[in-house]
């Protein structure tokens, strides 16, 4: 049986750590420097390619490992991906040099729904401590664009209030600066910066700080896939978690 990776989304410090250089133009570390921070690839593509730059001044070693990517409401889920593949997977990088890291698509067949996956780089015993995860998507076959289609639910599951999103969508919505606007119009943030991902067909939630009035006057608002701030749509009737699929 394959092994799992299970990496909870609570603390919230962890979760940063685990998607730390995520954004654009950010240096890992300020040793490997790399782009793009996601890669998709899109119908009928093959394979994709990032970059790495070592900027220490010494040879820079790691490896590179590719993990499929679930999640549960308040887990990560990563196992090793059999459909997809890395070349190379050992990494040896003079100073000031530069190496292709190729994405490599296995499985030909048609996608209803995006696949996701984590792309985990890990600096050798040699090389400045370094630990990075990025995404990688499989896009769906047809028009998977338009408007995310993410939904908000108030649970409490958790201990005090939690925030659910359900994603009905065919592809990922990446959340950022999530916050809550009272019913005066006051914003108070949340989560400033990256919140984290739904995937397609998942609900994911976050612990909320207690209020008076328990979020029931007021609203959500949050950035969707870099776009700007805006409100998130409540879910009728309400939604339910989804299913495991057996992980």
């Amino acid at each position: 049986m394959a092994s799992h990776l299970h990496l909870l989304i609570a603390p919230r410090a962890a979760l940063l750590a685990v998607l730390a250089g995520l954004l654009p133009g950010v240096a890992a570390g300020q040793t490997l420097e790399i782009a793009p921070l996601q890669v998709t690839l899109p119908t009928g593509s093959a394979d994709g390619e990032l970059w790495l730059h070592n900027t220490h001044p010494g040879a820079w070693t790691g490896h590179a490992r590719l993990y499929r990517w679930e999640q549960t409401p308040d887990r990560e889920l990563l196992t090793p991906a059999d459909d997809v593949a890395l070349s190379p997977t050992r990494l040896t990088i003079a100073p000031g040099g530069r190496q292709r890291l190729r994405v490599v698509r296995l499985d030909s067949g048609p996608l209803a729904q995006e696949r996701s996956y984590r792309l985990l780089l890990r600096a050798g015993p040699d090389s400045p401590p370094l630990q990075v995860s990025l995404p990688v998507f499989l896009a769906p076959d047809g028009d998977a664009a338009g408007p995310p289609a993410l939904t908000v639910q108030l649970g409490d599951a958790l201990p005090g209030p939690s925030l659910r999103l359900y994603n009905d969508g065919p592809r990922h919505v990446r959340l950022a600066d999530l916050a809550f606007v009272d019913p005066h119009g006051r914003r108070h943030p949340l989560i400033p910066g990256l919140a984290g991902y739904v995937l397609p067909g998942r609900m994911r939630q976050w612990s909320l700080p207690a209020r008076a009035d328990g979020y029931h006057r007021g609203r959500f608002q949050a950035r969707l896939d870099d776009a700007a701030q805006a409100d998130l749509a409540p879910a009728t009737p309400p939604i339910a978690p989804a299913a495991a699929a057996g992980l």
